[in-house]
């Protein structure tokens, strides 16, 4: 077993986990701004989620090996299983993509793809100041823009909903194709907010 409360091991991983998740992002968006190039950026985001598989598999080993851990387990377990839920995410929506044999993003898609990358830079920010707890109302205010971003990505989806039934509703394939790939977006927005109320509730418990 390992013991002491200041072990800082578990930092080091949520800080990996949030760099992999926006390096995820950044490669999903790019995926679809060089559309021509999106079997060698599959590659990419399929090594990312490998590499997030091995972080969260080495947090939970290390969870059940320390006595004392430095937050409450329960928080450290979803942190870093809802980090990497945003990554496995957005590499099933890549690969749906070459599955699906898309021809070409829609502009909805793409503003979706940015949204979902800010909303995990501000995350990673988040994340980044667990370390020391020292800057409460900075926390706070990273927080609160999270949920601003996820607002953004509620206001689109239901827009981009909108629209597909809209233009496409004599397309049924395509509007299913398009439905899931932007609910999968969605869904890795919504666990990036997952991420920060388990970040705001450990500020409750630490203050």
């Amino acid at each position: 077993m390992l013991f002491g409360s200041k072990d800082k091991h578990f930092f080091d991983l949520f800080e990996r986990a949030a760099e992999n998740m926006v390096r995820t992002a950044e490669l999903f968006k790019e995926m679809l701004t060089e559309f021509d190039r999106r079997q060698e950026i599959l590659g990419a985001i399929r090594e990312a989620e490998h590499r997030g598989d091995a972080i969260t598999h080495e947090t939970i080993t290390r969870l059940d090996q320390t006595f004392i851990t430095p937050l409450d387990r329960e928080d450290i377990h979803h942190l870093i299983a809802e980090t990497d839920e945003v990554v496995d995410l957005l590499d099933c929506a890549a690969q749906r993509i070459v599955l699906y044999k898309v021809s070409r993003p829609t502009e909805d898609y793409v503003k979706q793809a940015q949204i979902a990358l800010e909303t995990a830079r501000m995350l990673a920010e988040a994340i980044r100041a667990l370390r020391t707890l020292k800057k409460p109302e900075q926390l706070s205010d990273l927080l609160i823009r999270i949920h601003g971003w996820e607002n953004k990505g509620d206001e689109l989806y239901h827009a981009m909903l909108a629209r597909l039934f809209e233009d496409y509703r004599h397309d049924p394939i395509f509007v299913i194709q398009w439905k899931e790939l932007y609910e999968l977006v969605e869904s890795a927005i919504d666990a990036c907010e997952t991420v920060a109320h388990v970040i705001r509730s450990i500020m409750v418990k630490n203050a």
